[in-house]
């Protein structure tokens, strides 16, 4: 069963083609890494994904359910209910954690299960410490994120995604804030993720993480997806579009 599926999909911005004719689709429990270089659409491909941005034409169907179509000449939106439980299914981590400043680490982990879900708060918080001892942050419960590192902030925004229990997580550059040392922790996190089996779609600029954790690589250049494939062939793949971009990483890779 697709969670995701994402057909022809057009995006522009003026009169610039962000995302060219882009078709992908995602099953349950697989990791999706794409990889490609700055202004390829990665990052506009995971915002229509979330409907953070509008698509211009195509189809996205989430577990069977259509968020949004074409009609004619342009790309209609399902209902603000449907879409709103639809929402329900995914959830998204940003490079720059966007976490409520003003509120402690606790109460934006819970806030959502809380208000949204109707959670009780008894049960929200007990979900959220679980998911802090998870990061290795129980002791930050009470912090703000003024008082965090930026691994640390970027891991209880992972936090807050899973606490809404989403059937397939985005991550838009998870560690590009992050210093090298930094991005590690961040990584090792992510890679705790793929042990439980929870659906991912990552983007990212780690190419040997990419590797490593990938069931499946999408390489984007220009606004489409120039190959897709396991980490292995697109790896050693004799695209030279693929090549070129790869080539910049082969030292990093221990090509």
């Amino acid at each position: 069963m697709y969670l995701l599926e994402m057909k022809h999909i057009q995006k522009k911005f003026g009169e610039l083609s962000v995302l060219r004719d882009i078709s992908l689709a995602v099953k349950e429990g697989e990791i999706v890494s794409i990889i490609g270089p700055s202004g390829s659409g990665k990052s506009t491909l995971l915002r229509c994904a979330t409907m953070l941005e509008t698509i211009d034409s195509g189809e996205i169907v989430y577990l069977g359910e259509k968020a949004a179509w074409t009609e004619g000449e342009r790309a209609v939106y399902a209902r603000k209910d449907k879409l709103r439980q639809i929402q329900k299914s995914y959830g998204l981590v940003f490079q720059s954690f966007n976490l409520f400043p003003h509120f402690s680490v606790i109460k934006n982990i819970t806030d959502a299960p809380i208000h949204v879900q109707g959670k009780s708060r008894e049960q929200a918080m007990e979900e959220g410490m679980a998911l802090l001892r998870q990061m290795g942050l129980e002791d930050k419960a009470d912090a703000y994120p003024c008082q965090l590192s930026g691994g640390q902030c970027q891991r209880v925004a992972i936090a807050r995604a899973l606490a809404l229990n989403p059937k397939i997580l985005f991550f838009d550059e998870p560690t590009s804030a992050l210093d090298p040392e930094l991005t590690g922790e961040v990584l090792k996190v992510i890679r705790s993720l793929a042990d439980l089996d929870i659906t991912m779609v990552i983007v990212t600029h780690e190419m040997a993480f990419a590797r490593d954790i990938s069931d499946r690589v999408i390489f984007m250049a220009d606004g489409v997806i120039v190959e897709e494939g396991t980490p292995a062939e697109v790896f050693s793949s004799a695209n030279e579009r693929t090549q070129a971009f790869l080539g910049r990483y082969g030292e990093m890779l221990g090509h």
